[in-house]
C-alpha cells in the first residue's frame, strides 16, 4: 500500500510506501539534471522510477537506491554540436575546421560513434599524419570502412572533421559530448541497482568504481558509447552485470568476417594512432566475485575483457594484482561481430569460470592474454564462425592453471592457435592447461602453431577432431584417446546427432581436478556411458 504525497517543481512525484519511498521522474517537466535531483532527493532503499523520455544527463549514485527505467527511459547526455565550420583547404576536399577552446569528449554522426584521431599519435610523418588520414582516409580503404574521421588540434584549440561524401559538418546530424565520464557511475555503494534503462552517447555507458559492492546493472539498452559500455573497476566487487543489450554504435563499416587488409584499417585507425581499444564489458583491477551473465554484447573491439593494463602483459614484468578478478563468473552470454577478441583473459585468473557462453563470428575468439596463475575454467561454450581465431594464446606464454572443456568449436583456423606478437621470447608454453572432451570442426583441425618457438606442452585428449591438427603428429600416445574423424555429425543447433562419433565417448571429469569434479562434471552429470563431447549432452 502506498500513498501520493507530493507533487514537486522539479520534475518528480513522490509516493511515501510502508518501508521506503518511490520517486517518479518525468521528462520534459524542469530543466537540468531531473534524474539527478531525484538521486540527491531520494534516501537508502527508495526506489526512483523513471518515466519514458530523454535526460540529458549524466549521474553519479553513490547511495543504495534502485533505478529503474521505464519503457523508452533514455539517459542522454549528448546535444547538437552547433559551430562556425570552415573548408581546411590547406589539407584537402572534405575536411573542415572549427574553433573549439575546449575538446569534445566525443562526437557523433547521426547518432553513432565517430572515430576519433589522437593528435600525440598522429603527428608523425607518413601515411598515418593526421592531416592525410584527414584528406584521404587511412592508407589501403581510405573512407570506405572508416567513414569519417574527427580530430582536436591541443594547440589550435580547434576541431577537425571529414564526414562521408565530403559533406558539410554544419548540415549534418553531428552531437557532442563535452566529458569523458560515463552516462551512470557507481561509486561507493552497496546493494544499488540499475534496470530498464537505456544509456546512450557517452564516453563511457556504466562504470562501476571504487567502493561498489553487491551492485546490479540489468535489463539494460547501453549505446552507442565510445571507449567501454560496463567499466568495472577500482575494486568493484559482487557486483552482477546481467541480460544487457551493450553495443558500441560506431560509424564505421562492420563486418569480421572478412580480413582484408583494407577493412583491418578499421581497427588499426583506433590502435595506431587513437585511443586504443573499445570494449563492450571491461574488468580492470576489479574486486572478486562480479557475475557477467546472460549479455548480448556485438559490434565492439573486444566483447569481454578480463585482465591487467597492456603495462604487464608479458612475463618479464612482475604482476602487482594477482588477486584482481578472483572469482569472476562470464557465463551465457552471447558476443558477436567483434573486430578483436570476444573473450579476453589476462592477470591472475584466480578461480575464473566462463561457460555457456556463444562466440559468434569473433576475430579474436577466446584470446588468452598471458593469464598467470588459475584455476580458470572453460566449459560448455560455444566458438561459431571464428575469423580466424578460436582459442587464441597471444602476447607470452601462459603459466596458469587452466581447464578447457566440454566446449563445441566450429569454423576459423583451428580450436587452438599459439600466435604472438613477441616472437622468440618463449619457453614456458601453457604445461598445466588441459583440453579434455572438446568438439572441434576447424579448417586446420585442433591445433595450429603460427611460427611461436613456445613448447606445445599442454595437456589434450578424449576430444573429437575434424579437420587433422593433431598437437603431437609424432607422439601419439601423448592424445590417444582423441578421434580425429571425416565429419562429427551436428544438427543445426550445434547438437551431435544420435549416430555421432561424440555419443557416449568423453572422459568422466568428475574426479579430473586432483580427484576433485572440474565446475559442471559433478558426479551424474552424463547418463550414458560415458560424457558427450562437445557443449552438450545428447540424452
Amino acid at each position: 500500500m502506498h500513498l501520493l504525497i507530493a507533487i514537486l517543481g522539479l520534475g518528480l512525484l513522490w509516493v511515501m510506501h510502508s518501508r521506503a519511498n518511490e520517486l517518479i521522474v518525468l521528462p520534459g517537466v524542469a530543466e537540468g539534471a531531473v534524474i539527478g535531483k531525484a538521486i540527491q532527493s531520494a534516501r537508502d532503499g527508495d526506489t526512483v522510477r523513471v518515466k519514458k523520455g530523454i535526460y540529458r544527463e549524466t549521474l553519479v549514485l553513490s547511495k543504495r537506491l534502485e533505478l529503474v527505467g521505464e519503457a523508452g527511459a533514455v539517459v542522454d547526455p549528448s546535444e547538437r554540436f552547433e559551430a562556425a565550420w570552415q573548408p581546411a583547404r590547406e589539407i584537402g576536399p572534405g575536411a573542415y575546421r572549427t574553433s573549439s577552446p575546449r575538446k569534445p569528449g566525443s562526437l557523433f554522426l547521426a547518432g553513432r560513434v565517430l572515430a576519433e584521431l589522437d593528435f600525440r599519435r598522429a603527428d608523425k610523418e607518413g601515411p598515418w599524419h593526421w592531416k592525410e588520414l584527414l584528406a584521404s582516409g587511412p592508407p589501403r580503404g581510405g573512407f570506405r570502412f572508416i567513414r569519417a574521421l574527427w580530430m582536436y588540434h591541443p594547440s589550435e584549440k580547434a576541431v577537425y572533421v571529414h564526414l562521408p561524401d565530403n559533406a558539410t559538418p554544419a548540415e549534418a546530424d553531428l552531437s557532442v559530448i563535452w566529458t569523458r565520464e560515463a552516462v551512470i557511475t557507481l561509486r561507493n555503494v552497496a546493494g544499488a541497482s540499475i534496470r530498464g534503462l537505456t544509456l546512450a552517447h557517452g564516453a563511457h555507458g556504466i562504470a562501476l568504481q571504487e567502493g561498489t559492492r553487491t551492485c546490479t546493472v540489468a535489463q539494460c539498452v547501453i549505446g552507442p558509447w565510445d571507449k567501454n559500455g560496463v567499466f568495472l573497476g577500482s575494486g568493484a566487487s559482487g557486483c552482477l552485470i546481467q541480460s544487457n543489450q551493450v553495443f558500441r554504435g560506431a560509424f564505421e563499416d562492420w563486418n569480421p568476417g572478412d580480413n582484408s587488409r583494407e577493412r583491418y584499417e578499421v581497427w588499426e585507425i583506433h590502435k595506431l594512432v587513437g585511443y586504443y581499444d573499445r570494449v563492450g564489458i571491461e574488468l580492470l583491477r576489479p574486486g572478486a566475485n562480479n557475475r557477467i551473465y546472460g549479455n548480448y554484447v556485438y559490434e565492439t573491439f573486444d566483447g569481454i575483457v578480463l585482465g591487467e593494463e597492456s603495462a604487464v602483459e608479458t612475463l618479464s614484468k612482475p604482476l602487482p594484482h594477482p588477486e584482481a578478478g578472483e572469482g569472476t563468473e562470464i557465463a551465457f552470454n552471447l558476443i558477436e561481430r567483434t573486430r578483436d577478441s570476444g573473450i579476453e583473459l589476462g592477470g591472475g585468473c584466480v578461480n575464473v569460470q566462463v561457460h555457456h557462453n556463444t562466440l559468434h563470428q569473433t576475430h579474436g575468439g577466446l584470446r588468452f592474454k598471458l593469464p598467470r596463475l588459475g584455476p580458470v575454467f572453460i566449459y560448455r561454450n560455444l566458438l561459431l564462425e571464428g575469423a580466424p581465431f578460436n582459442i587464441w594464446y597471444s602476447m607470452d606464454d601462459s603459466p596458469a592453471e587452466g581447464y578447457v572443456y566440454h566446449n563445441t568449436i566450429r569454423g576459423g583456423r583451428a580450436g587452438v592457435i599459439f600466435s604472438s606478437f613477441s616472437p622468440g621470447e618463449h619457453t614456458i608454453g601453457a604445461p598445466r592447461w588441459h583440453y579434455y572432451n572438446n568438439l572441434v570442426v576447424a579448417k586446420d583441425g585442433f591445433f595450429r602453431n603460427f611460427e611461436v618457438t613456445a613448447p606445445v606442452n599442454f595437456a589434450a585428449d578424449y576430444n573429437l577432431v575434424v579437420g587433422g591438427g593433431k598437437p603431437w603428429p609424432k607422439e601419439p600416445f601423448k592424445d590417444r584417446h582423441s578421434r580425429y574423424v571425416e565429419q562429427a555429425l551436428l544438427g543445426e543447433d550445434e547438437h551431435p546427432a544420435a549416430d555421432s562419433p561424440a555419443v557416449d565417448a568423453g572422459l568422466d571429469l568428475s574426479t579430473a581436478w586432483a580427484g576433485r569434479p572440474l565446475p559442471g562434471c559433478e558426479p551424474g552429470y552424463f547418463h550414458g556411458k560415458g560424457p558427450d563431447m562437445g557443449a552438450f549432452e545428447l540424452r
